[in-house]
């Protein structure tokens, strides 16, 4: 089998290999960072790396299933809902490597860490979920439909990918996503 990235749409081990290669490798220089900082070995900050992977090899083949029964011509609400779901479990998977890397650094007390990571849960979950749902089911009705994408700035973009793609139709809606996000103009 050849691990070519530019096929990395078609097979999901090839995309996994390639998103999660990249992706680990990235997240390694935090924790050599981490390991300086902190005067701690490499067997200490195992777990907490680990912890941090965990997020992206759940997330990671949702997101090519996503894409999958977005081809397969699958609802445009129902793919919302799966963008969202998908996007909400990511984040509570973040805040667990964060509370967990925290009270495993000794970084948090234990005690005191119960009590945010439930107002985190809690808080993420509705707000990442409906965030990316209501933004999700416009750009795929938008692509179900082949309009085109309307910019922040008044003008229209074609449909074409306007991000950096690691593996091609993968993170295709996430870089729609991400692209057509504006904070307004910046003031002077």
């Amino acid at each position: 089998m050849k691990l070519s990235i530019s096929k990395a749409g078609e097979s999901i081990w090839v995309w996994l290999l390639w998103g999660l290669g990249i992706y680990l490798a990235l997240e390694l220089g935090p924790f050599l960072i981490a390991k300086q900082v902190f005067n701690k070995t490499a067997g200490d900050l195992a777990g907490p790396y680990l912890a941090f992977a965990l997020p992206a090899v759940v997330v990671m083949p949702l997101i090519w299933w996503l894409r999958k029964w977005e081809e397969r011509g699958a609802s445009p609400k129902r793919v919302a809902r799966g963008w969202g779901t998908s996007v909400a479990l990511f984040g509570v998977a973040v805040v667990v490597a964060v509370f967990y890397s925290g009270i495993e650094l000794r970084l948090m007390n234990p005690r005191d860490a119960i009590g945010g990571f439930v107002a985190s849960v809690l808080l993420s979950v509705p707000i990442f979920y409906f965030g990316i749902y209501h933004r999700a089911l416009k750009v795929i009705s938008t692509r179900a439909t082949g309009k085109q994408m309307p910019r922040s700035d008044g003008a229209s973009s074609p449909r074409s990918l306007s991000g950096i793609a690691i593996s091609g139709e993968g993170f295709k809606l996430a870089a729609d996503l991400s692209s057509s996000i504006s904070l307004g103009p910046c003031p002077p």
